[in-house]
Order: C-alpha cells, then sequence, then structure tokens
C-alpha cells in the first residue's frame, strides 16, 4: 500500500516536472511569435515524451496559447505569421474547440485591425438587416444609443418679497416674484443594439430606437475608449454609441475611417 503511495507521488512529480519542461520548451520556440518547421518537428516529439498523458499536453497547450494569445494581442494587430503560431499550438497539442473559441474570441479585432491596417476590408454577412443595392456590410457592434434629455425641472429664480401689517388680519406684500422652470439635462441611455458600418452608412438597429446615418452626411466622428460620436447634417444632436466591449474601440474607429475616406 505505502509503496504504492510512494510510486503514485514519483509520477505525479515525473509528470509535473515533465509539463514544466515541455511549456519551456514551446515558451522558449514561440518567443518570436514564430514557429519554423524545425522547432514543430522537435515539439511534436516532445509532446510524445515525458510521459505525459493527452489532458497533460492540452493543460500545456492551453496555458501556451493564452501566453501566444496575450503577445499577439500587446502589439494591438494579429499578424499573419501569429495566427500561424496560434493554430500550430493547437494543433500539436490538440486543445478542444471551446476552449480555443474562448481564447481567441478577443484575438478577432486584432486580427481586423491588422488586416485594415494593410487596406482589406472583409465583407461579413448579417442578419436581420436590410442593406441597398450594391451595399456590403463590415462590421457589427453591440452598442448602447445614449441622448441627452430632460429629466426633471427646476423653479429658480423666485422671490417672496416683504410683507407689512396694515392691520388686524391685513397685511400687504411686495417686491415678490415668480420663478421661472427651466429643465435638467442629462445624457442617459436610450436604446440597446447593434452598430452596423456598411460601404454606405452607418445603422444602429436598437431594442426601442433604429436610426440610419449616410456616410455622405457625416460631418465628423470622435472617438473615444468606451464610445464614438458621429455628428452629422440630419441629426437633431449627435449620436453618441457607447461600447459593451471596450477592447472594439479602435478597430470601429478606424473602420469609419476607412469607410469616409
Amino acid at each position: 500500500m505505502f509503496q504504492k503511495l510512494v510510486d503514485s507521488i514519483k509520477e505525479s512529480l515525473q509528470r509535473s516536472q515533465g509539463k514544466d519542461a515541455l511549456r519551456e520548451l514551446f515558451k522558449t520556440a514561440i518567443a518570436d511569435m514564430v514557429l519554423t518547421p524545425q522547432e514543430i518537428h522537435a515539439l511534436r516529439f516532445e509532446v510524445t515524451t515525458h510521459g505525459l498523458t493527452a489532458d497533460d499536453v492540452r493543460e500545456v497547450g492551453t496555458r501556451i496559447l493564452q501566453d501566444a494569445a496575450a503577445a499577439a494581442k500587446t502589439d494591438g494587430q494579429l499578424s499573419d505569421s501569429e495566427l500561424k503560431t496560434i493554430n500550430d499550438i493547437v494543433a500539436l497539442t490538440q486543445i478542444p474547440p471551446q476552449t480555443v473559441g474562448e481564447l481567441l474570441s478577443t484575438l478577432h479585432t486584432q486580427r481586423k485591425i491588422y488586416e485594415l491596417s494593410r487596406g482589406v476590408i472583409t465583407p461579413i454577412t448579417l442578419a436581420g438587416v436590410q442593406l441597398k443595392g450594391g451595399e456590403l456590410a463590415y462590421w457589427s457592434e453591440p452598442v448602447g444609443l445614449f441622448e441627452e434629455k430632460v429629466i426633471r425641472r427646476e423653479t429658480v429664480g423666485g422671490n417672496r418679497g416683504i410683507s407689512f401689517r396694515i392691520a388686524r388680519g391685513v397685511s400687504y406684500r411686495f417686491g415678490s416674484s415668480r420663478g421661472h422652470s427651466v429643465p435638467v439635462t442629462a445624457t442617459v441611455e436610450v436604446a440597446r443594439g447593434d452598430l452596423v458600418i456598411t460601404s454606405q452608412r452607418v445603422i444602429f438597429k436598437g431594442d426601442r430606437k433604429t436610426m440610419t446615418i449616410a456616410l455622405d452626411d457625416v460631418i465628423g466622428v470622435d472617438p473615444y475608449t468606451n464610445a464614438v460620436i458621429i455628428h452629422a447634417e440630419r441629426l437633431k444632436q449627435p449620436a453618441q454609441f457607447r461600447y459593451h466591449n471596450t477592447e472594439s474601440a479602435e478597430l470601429v474607429a478606424q473602420m469609419l475611417a476607412y469607410v469616409m475616406r
């Protein structure tokens, strides 16, 4: 019984050391975010040694993929070589598709930014939005539409004046004036939906409000880290869209700049 426990501990230690060794090999190989054919061949061999199970290898692969994704995200772009390296890691360690999807979802934005920087813009398939003839949809982003609204009214400027008693039960007041009502405004969310950028328009399809802005009518765009404000000729007030996912801020700004040029 005791010997079995000792053997089990030794095996666990060996597997732990094997996982650490394999991870260090991967980290060294992807330091430049490029896996050469020679490195891939060497890593494929190492994956089958160290007495590691398939789950052990997937665990190592997941951690390495997290490191690679973080490195690709640091420069704000996902290049062709970085994308290939990530795919190679997935193939070598057999990471489950669900895990891959969760890890790479945030890198989709960086990939789009990389493509835009090289003048490449890829149309997307969009359901639920009617496009015009020849119009192409390029991006859809969940946002909230905010507008300046009157939230209450306050009375200002009133004066009670001065009261003098003339006789018992009789008084005279002078100098009084009525105040006037002024509106108090605030920027509030009026709808939630999708901000769609196309080759001809900016479309907001919301749960309580929908609007379209022709690109020819746009006067200017103010990009922020959490929102984008669009000024257009036919709008009574600028359209303010706040992101649900602020990581898309740079992409939306660059996408608008691209379609408006």
